[in-house]
């Protein structure tokens, strides 16, 4: 099994009520993986490969999943593209 570590949070006590009212359902903390590593990738604050590895998924399937849910893989931006046009246009006036 895999090593695990234990973090505290500090919410607020309302917050913290429906969470335990939620996770009373909830047989195991697999909803709650998916949920955070979904929310943290979302934010962009972790890569797409440690968001599935948090959610105890393979790339794939955790690309499968975010599909299912409706949530973009690929975060292309129009300023990455606008970013890349001007690399591009750069490297060709080098030729």
């Amino acid at each position: 099994m895999e090593e695990q570590k234990t973090i505290e949070l500090k919410i607020p006590v309302q917050l913290f009520t429906e969470i335990d009212a939620f996770s009373s359902f909830v047989k195991s903390d697999k909803i709650l993986r998916e949920a955070l590593a979904i929310g943290l990738y979302i934010e962009r604050l972790i890569s797409l490969g440690k968001a599935a590895e948090l959610a105890g998924y393979n790339l794939v399937d955790f690309m499968k999943l975010l599909n299912n849910k409706g949530i973009p893989v690929i975060n292309y931006t129009a300023e990455d593209y606008e970013m890349d046009l001007q690399a591009i246009m750069h490297s060709l006036q080098s030729l």
